[in-house]
C-alpha cells in the first residue's frame, strides 16, 4: 500500500464559525456523554439552518461518519444490549488464534517526560514491576534533561534519551522516536507520558489510574504476556479509558478523516471507531506502522498554546485506531486474560471534559 505523505495543514484557512463555551453549560447537568449526544443529534437534525454557523455543529456533522448508520431498532442485538446491561465485548478465545512464542522481543517503553517528578513516579512503578526484559526510551525537553537523566541514571534498566521539545505534545515525540525502536528490533511498544492535563480537575486520578492498569506491579508483566500468547493483539489499552469516537469527537473529525484518505481507509470503514483517551498503551510494531508511515513532521503539528483540543496531536492520539484497521489486528483492554480477550467500551469517561 502506498501512503502519500500529509501536506501541511498551515495551507488551509479554517472558516470562522461561532463559538460557544458549552462546557459551562454542560456542568449545570450531569448528564452523561451518550444523553449529551442524543439531544445535540435532535437539535441538528430538526434546526440545522439555526446552528450551522456554529462551530459545535461543524463538528458533529464532520463526525457523523464514525456513527453506526445501522438502526439499532431493526436489529436483535439493540434489544440484547438493552436488557444485559453491559457494554463488555468479550471475544470468545476459540476466535483468537493464540500461540505461545518460544521468545518474546524486550519490551520498549517510550516516556515522553515532560514533569520529572511524574517521571520518578514511573520509573518506581517500572521497578516495583520485578519486569526487566524491556529498554526505555525517554523524550524530554532540555531544560528538564539533566534531572531526567540522573534519575534514570539511578535505575536499573538501559535507557536511551532523546532531546524533544514539547511540540505536539507526547504524540510528535513518540512518532519520531519509533523509527530507532524498530531499528533496535523492537515488537511491543508501550507509550506513556507525565501526564499534566492541568485543565482537568481529576488530572491526578487520571494520571494514577493509567498508570496502575498498565504498569501496575503486577499489571506489567500480564499485559506483555498478553501479547506474547496472542498474535491478533494490536492495541491494548487500560479498562475505562478505551471510548468512541462518535462521542469524543472533538473538533478532531475532519484530521481523522485526513488521515484515514492517506492510508486508504474508507469511510465506512471508520463507524464505530474507538481509541485510548489518555494516549498511554500497549501496541505491536504492525499496528503502529501505519501512523509511522504517514510522514507527519513538526510544521503539521500546531505551536504550544495550551490548547484543549482540535490540534493534530489530538487527532492522532484518536487515530492510532486505523492502523487495526489495516493490520487486521483487534483492540481490548487490560481486564483480558489469556484465556479471554475483552474490549469495554466506556460511553461515559468521567476524566475527559
Amino acid at each position: 500500500m502506498k501512503i502519500i505523505p500529509i501536506k501541511s495543514s498551515k495551507q488551509e484557512v479554517p472558516k470562522a464559525f461561532i463559538k460557544h463555551d458549552f462546557q459551562k453549560i454542560w456542568k449545570y447537568f450531569p448528564v452523561k456523554r451518550s444523553l449529551k449526544e442524543k439531544a445535540k443529534n435532535v437539535l441538528f437534525w430538526l434546526f440545522p439552518l439555526f446552528f450551522r454557523r456554529w462551530e459545535i455543529y461543524q463538528n458533529w456533522q464532520n463526525a457523523q461518519i464514525f456513527r453506526n448508520k445501522d438502526s439499532y431498532f431493526r436489529k436483535i442485538i439493540f434489544w440484547k444490549r438493552k436488557f444485559s446491561n453491559t457494554n463488555k465485548n468479550n471475544i470468545p478465545v476459540a476466535s483468537v488464534k493464540t500461540e505461545t512464542q518460544k521468545s518474546s522481543s524486550t519490551l520498549a517503553i517510550v516516556i515522553h517526560a515532560f514533569y520529572p517528578e511524574i517521571f520518578s513516579e514511573i520509573l518506581e512503578m517500572l521497578e516495583l514491576s520485578k519486569f526487566r526484559n524491556l529498554s526505555l526510551y525517554v523524550t524530554t525537553p532540555l531544560k528538564s534533561s539533566a534531572a531526567i537523566e540522573q534519575l534514570l541514571k539511578k535505575s536499573s534498566f538501559k535507557f536511551k534519551i532523546f532531546i524533544s521539545e514539547n511540540h505536539g505534545r507526547d504524540i510528535l515525540p513518540f512518532i519520531n522516536v519509533l523509527p530507532k525502536i524498530f531499528e533496535d528490533g523492537h515488537q511491543l511498544v508501550l507509550k506513556l507520558h507525565t501526564k499534566g492535563s492541568n485543565h482537568l480537575n481529576k488530572k491526578e486520578l487520571w494520571k494514577n489510574d493509567l498508570f496502575e492498569k498498565l504498569i501496575g506491579k503486577d499489571n506489567l508483566v500480564k499485559n506483555v504476556q498478553l501479547f506474547n500468547q496472542n498474535n491478533l493483539l494490536g492495541i491494548l489499552g487500560p479498562v475505562g479509558h478505551i471510548v468512541p469516537m462518535y462521542l469524543y469527537y472533538g473538533a478532531n473529525a475532519l484530521n481523522v478523516k485526513m488521515l484515514s484518505d492517506k492510508l486508504g481507509i474508507e469511510s465506512s470503514q471508520l463507524q464505530n471507531l474507538n481509541f485510548v483517551a489518555g494516549s498511554m498503551f500497549f501496541a505491536t510494531k504492525k499496528t503502529l506502522l501505519p501512523i509511522l508511515g504517514l510522514g507527519l513532521t513538526a510544521d503539521q503539528f500546531e505551536p504550544e498554546f495550551n490548547q484543549l483540543d482540535g490540534t493534530m496531536a489530538h487527532a492522532v492520539e484518536r487515530a492510532f485506531g486505523l492502523g487495526l484497521l489495516i493490520s487486521g489486528l483487534i483492540l481490548a483492554d487490560t481486564t483480558s486474560t489469556t484465556k479471554n480477550i475483552s474490549c469495554k467500551i466506556t460511553k461515559d469517561h468521567s476524566f475527559t471534559i
